[in-house]
């Protein structure tokens, strides 16, 4: 019988790594055909309840919906127990979060190839038929990308709340999930703009830094987009 009882080189402060050992020490019981304990089928559930609404979030921010999410998890979660046992995280690449989120967009990606093959087959009978199928408004592949970036933003922003003040916890929520003005915030937190505009330039980098953690890629232009917002409010206020 396997005994939970096992070591990795995982570290950070996103992952638990005891539970991620364990897990990791499951699988490999699994492999070898051996029945591993109690306590290692308990990590194997733990770790799946805690990472499955992870995993969903990332899924749906990629586009996916219905019993495609399903679908898609289905797989990650199938190359997860093939793969998680070899996990190592290297001394200077993000870890577990970063490795789940390749996964994730490789099976969404999958996903979505299989999808455009049977529009394309779709489109060409239309087309055959004599029908013209509408024009996008926009490209599809834009509007993923943001969807996907306002969906990691908000599960970031959960993951450091808990090092946040009140304050500075409210005024993210108000601007990046309410899209509050800023002078409703300035007014409601009993800050100036200004104040508003540098905490909250201060707080989304503190929040891209924790993304680049988890996806070990760079986010976006948001020290850019906040600049210019800044600058416009300026004149507007300046112009009254």
């Amino acid at each position: 019988m396997c005994q939970g009882e096992a070591l990795v080189s995982e570290t950070g402060t996103h992952t638990n790594i005891e539970l991620l050992g364990q897990t990791q020490e499951y699988l490999r019981c699994a492999f070898q055909r051996l029945a591993p304990d109690s306590l290692l089928a308990a990590a194997w559930d733990e770790f799946y309840r805690v990472y499955n609404g992870i995993l969903r979030r990332f899924a749906i921010s990629r586009g996916l919906r219905g019993s495609d999410v399903d679908d898609c998890l289905q797989e990650v979660w199938i190359e997860v127990s093939r793969s998680l046992s070899e996990f190592q995280r290297p001394i200077d690449r993000p870890g577990l979060r970063a490795w789940l989120y390749t996964v994730v967009r490789s099976k969404a990606n999958s996903l979505f190839r299989r999808s455009a093959r049977r529009r394309e087959q779709t489109l060409e009978e239309a087309q055959a038929a004599g029908a013209e199928p509408q024009s996008p408004t926009a490209d599809p592949a834009t509007l993923l990308q943001e969807q996907w970036e306002r969906t990691l933003l908000e599960t970031v922003r959960e993951d450091v709340r808990g090092e946040l003040s009140e304050n500075n916890a409210r005024l993210l929520q108000m601007r990046l999930v309410e899209q509050r003005d800023v002078a409703d915030v300035a007014a409601e937190l009993q800050l100036s703009p200004e104040q508003v505009w540098y905490r909250q330039y201060r707080l989304v980098k503190k929040l891209k830094a924790r993304m680049a953690m988890i996806t070990g890629e760079p986010l976006g232009n948001s020290d850019d987009v906040i600049h210019e917002r800044r600058e416009a409010y300026g004149r507007s206020a300046s112009a009254c």
